[in-house]
């Protein structure tokens, strides 16, 4: 039998990005997500070339790099449901579907090291590398929503590495 232990209760930050299910989305959705763990294209991403040109600007000690390998590192994965649902529009009820992408965010062991601050990387991770991505890039939705859940705290069973494996 494998040896368990628990990991936490620690602090996560946990995130949703919800927009219309529609076919034509598909492709970009993928791009958009794939993107997460490539750095050369976390590189490209408008926002942050911005946001590595107003870090330079306050503070000539900036490492890019550094940043840059946190905001690769902090997406270690992400979650897809549907959901179906009903709003009120100004012509009336509307039934729809909906992709949800869940995001959790919880930092390493290691918490002396500023590189794995994961949660404070979070925000700027799927709020700007991800939602503003599809606002632009889709372009033709009137919202794409953006949820933050507060204080979540995350318990991990971690199968211990002198344990065999299940069997």
């Amino acid at each position: 039998m494998a040896d368990y232990h628990l990991e936490g209760p620690k602090p996560a930050r946990i995130y949703e990005v919800i927009l219309p299910k529609k076919l034509g989305y598909f492709g970009k959705i993928q791009q958009v997500l794939e993107d997460l763990f490539d750095e050369q294209a976390i590189r490209k991403i408008p926002f942050v070339q911005q946001a590595i040109a107003r870090q330079r600007q306050k503070d000539a000690a900036f490492d890019e790099e550094d940043w840059i390998g946190t905001l690769c590192q902090a997406t270690r994965g992400y979650s897809i449901y549907e959901m179906d649902g009903r709003y009120m529009s100004p012509s009336g009820p509307v039934d729809e579907r909906v992709l949800v992408i869940r995001f959790i965010f919880h930092n390493p062991l290691d918490r002396g090291d500023p590189r794995t601050d994961f949660l404070a990387a979070s925000l700027e991770v799927v709020n700007h590398l991800v939602a503003q991505r599809f606002a632009h890039e889709l372009g033709v939705e009137e919202e794409i929503w953006f949820v933050e859940y507060h204080s979540p705290r995350l318990a991990i069973w971690r199968r211990d590495s002198a344990s065999p494996s299940g069997q």
